[in-house]
């Protein structure tokens, strides 16, 4: 008995065109997604700032209400720094002169001091005089991006504006969201005080 032997086919892998179409649709999703999931991070990123700002506000207010006195200048230029870092804690008041907490302090107000999502840092700060120009002295600014130790970590102006049209009124020359000397961006939380 004599089997006939046929031509045995084993197709094992992809064609060539095969490969080429599925590369090709993968291309065409990753198109359509990848603008969505940048804008989606960005737009955390700015909800972040927005929740961040309103927390520094809310615990300066307890501060306040607690104490009498406003946080001083130059929280936190480092958060990590203990002393810099203090979450609007005892011992960083300054009103012209160092002024010790009084017995009334019931801080810290904020959990922790952080820094913004593009990595730079938040500062608190005071000015007796009228920074901004408007009429008004004793600023309480919480700077989102001052340039101070964020080199490469900017907001960028979209996100900025972003920023200030939910804060505020979306024009950096006027409310209490502003741009000052060209590329510091600042939320003034209390002024005239």
């Amino acid at each position: 008995m004599i089997k006939k032997m046929g031509k045995i086919s084993h197709n094992n892998g992809f064609t060539l065109i095969e490969l080429i179409v599925v590369i090709a649709v993968i291309a065409i999703l990753a198109s359509v997604v990848a603008p969505n999931a940048f804008r989606a991070i960005e737009k955390s990123k700015i909800a972040r700032v927005v929740h961040d700002s309103r927390s520094v506000k809310a615990a300066a207010y307890a501060m306040y209400s607690d104490t009498g006195l406003w946080p001083g200048s130059n929280w936190s230029d480092d958060p990590l720094d203990p002393l810099q870092g203090a979450a609007l804690g005892e011992g960083f008041v300054d009103k012209g002169d160092d002024v010790d907490m009084p017995d009334t302090w019931e801080g810290p107000y904020l959990e922790k001091w952080t820094i913004n999502p593009w990595g730079g840092f938040y500062y608190w700060d005071y000015n007796d005089g009228d920074q901004n120009l408007d009429g008004v002295n004793h600023e309480h600014v919480l700077w989102i991006d001052n340039g101070l130790n964020n080199a490469n970590k900017r907001i960028p102006t979209k996100s900025r504006t972003r920023i200030d049209e939910v804060l505020d009124n979306g024009n950096f020359a006027t409310g209490t969201v502003q741009i000052w000397q060209a590329t510091n961006f600042g939320y003034i939380l209390v002024q005239g005080e």
